[in-house]
């Protein structure tokens, strides 16, 4: 489907008419040259058409690409949904398929996915950060070093190598990413990527065994995760949380908190998370009657 094939099918869809559409944006006989493809409209234009419509530029790509979902897009929702559910298998073959498509079209969107699947390869294996899982996130790292300033697509990539930064690099980069966060606060994205950047920290400090640093982390991302209802988020970062507090010697309520949750996952049959904060219960000696 054509640029001015989908505007007129989502206004049809909508039950809009050419002149309710254009009226104050444009003519309606421009209008109708956009629909038949003898005019294009300025992207000013073309937004506040967007905006009238209450659609959004992504949701227009997916109407001209005939509703199906643009590839980069897809892989990169298929690795999210792997590295939650630390699915090892589906993850080496998104990594394949990544590599594959960076060969055939030299995108770097397509090299860095293929980086981060095989560092989650990597730190699933043994649950801990190694030195093949920094040197997969070392180019990933080098390229975010290098922008000026981050969008989404950057803040995206910091979240997914989080682990494999040293505490240093990872508040430097955090400094950084949720400044500018900050700009993006009305995106649909900005929820999930605002409070996993937390989870993330809490994580990296349990790793590096700082602890009081590990608790802050994951105080604020259970913060988050209850400010915007992510129910799996706050799971994993009551758990970060709640093991931060055993080592700290502020049990209080912890072990509880740990064998619910624990439950929680066990219940949802998340078994690869579950693995993973075994070994992560197991790494710190933490022993829970569930």
């Amino acid at each position: 489907m054509n640029f001015g094939e989908t505007i007129r099918k989502i206004r049809k869809d909508k039950n809009f008419t050419q002149k309710e559409l254009s009226e104050g944006i444009l003519t309606r006989s421009h209008l109708s040259q956009i629909e038949t493809n003898n005019y294009y409209p300025s992207y000013d234009k073309f937004f506040l058409l967007l905006n009238r419509l209450n659609v959004i530029f992504e949701e227009f790509l997916f109407v001209q690409n005939d509703q199906k979902m643009l590839f980069n897009q897809q892989i990169r929702s298929e690795i999210s949904e792997a590295a939650n559910l630390n699915d090892t298998e589906k993850l080496k073959n998104l990594a394949v398929t990544a590599n594959d498509l960076y060969d055939k079209t030299d995108n770097i969107t397509y090299y860095h996915y293929m980086l981060i699947c095989k560092a989650l390869i990597s730190y699933n294996i043994s649950h801990t950060v190694n030195d093949e899982m920094i040197e997969f996130v070392t180019p990933i790292k080098e390229y975010l070093f290098g922008m000026d300033n981050w969008y989404l697509y950057e803040l995206k990539l910091f979240n997914n190598i989080i682990y494999a930064l040293t505490v240093e690099e990872a508040l430097l980069f955090a400094r950084t990413s949720l400044k500018r966060l900050g700009n993006f606060q009305y995106f649909l994205e900005f929820r999930h990527i605002e409070q996993h950047i937390y989870t993330n920290l809490s994580t990296l400090c349990l790793e590096h065994r700082d602890f009081q640093a590990a608790k802050n982390f994951a105080e604020i991302a259970i913060e988050k995760s209850t400010k915007y209802t992510l129910v799996y988020e706050k799971v994993c970062s009551e758990l970060n949380h709640a093991i931060a507090i055993i080592n700290l010697g502020e049990d209080g309520n912890a072990y509880e908190v740990i064998r619910k949750n624990m439950l929680i996952i066990e219940y949802l049959e998340f078994d690869n998370l579950h693995e993973h904060f075994s070994s992560f219960l197991k790494k710190y000696e933490i022993e829970v009657d569930i």
